[in-house]
């Protein structure tokens, strides 16, 4: 049974705030403005399903389970942060795709992703890179340059910490330049080895993510 959430919908409430909590945990930072841009079938239904406020929950750090979910646009009013809402199609995706675009004061994070039913999503796309993130597990986000060697340092970084690995995939933009890695594993990645990772030459920023709430 479940999710545990606050409604109406599991698709359209849970999931799109899951969304927008993703992109809050990869921000790692107060945000100060957010825009979601929305496909056409969502746009057309958002409001009346609460994707509105669940997205702003989501994006402001609320849990899908947090009863001030549906105070959540107020909240992020209070807390000075801009909200947008858009609409643009973004071709072949699930109805219930959103683009969110969500900035601090010192940093800023796009991801695009589809609330799937059930409260279940796939983030499709990280800062322009081809991912497959559902929130399920702990997962690492590398951003790094192409090199060769990069993945078996940071593999063996997690073997050393005794964790199995889960899952890894890896893209880039182009040969010898910006590339992305992402690695589900079994268990939590200790604070020490996510520092050694982060001190590996050619890693500009590495992230760690637990459970999606």
């Amino acid at each position: 049974m479940g999710p545990v959430m606050v409604g109406p919908s599991s698709s359209h409430t849970a999931g799109t705030a899951r969304l927008g909590r993703v992109a809050r945990e990869i921000l790692d930072d107060d945000p100060v403005f957010v825009r979601f841009v929305l496909h056409p079938p969502l746009a057309a239904t958002y409001r009346g399903h609460g994707s509105d406020f669940a997205l702003v929950g989501g994006s402001i750090g609320l849990n899908v389970d947090d009863p001030r979910i549906p105070e959540a646009i107020r909240i992020a009013e209070q807390m000075g942060v801009e909200i947008e809402f858009a609409e643009e199609d973004m071709g072949e995706v699930h109805p219930n795709t959103v683009r969110v675009e969500i900035r601090s004061r010192s940093r800023s994070v796009q991801i695009a992703g589809s609330s799937i039913g059930g409260g279940v999503i796939d983030v499709f796309n990280i800062n322009g890179f081809s991912a497959h993130f559902k929130g399920d597990s702990p997962t690492l986000l590398l951003f790094y340059r192409d090199r060769p060697g990069m993945i078996s340092e940071i593999t063996g970084i997690i073997a050393d910490e005794g964790i199995n690995i889960a899952s890894l995939a890896c893209s880039r933009k182009q040969r010898g330049k910006d590339a992305f890695m992402q690695i589900d594993v079994d268990s939590p990645m200790s604070k020490e080895a996510l520092a050694h990772i982060c001190a590996t030459p050619d890693v500009a920023e590495a992230k760690y993510l637990d459970r999606i709430p």
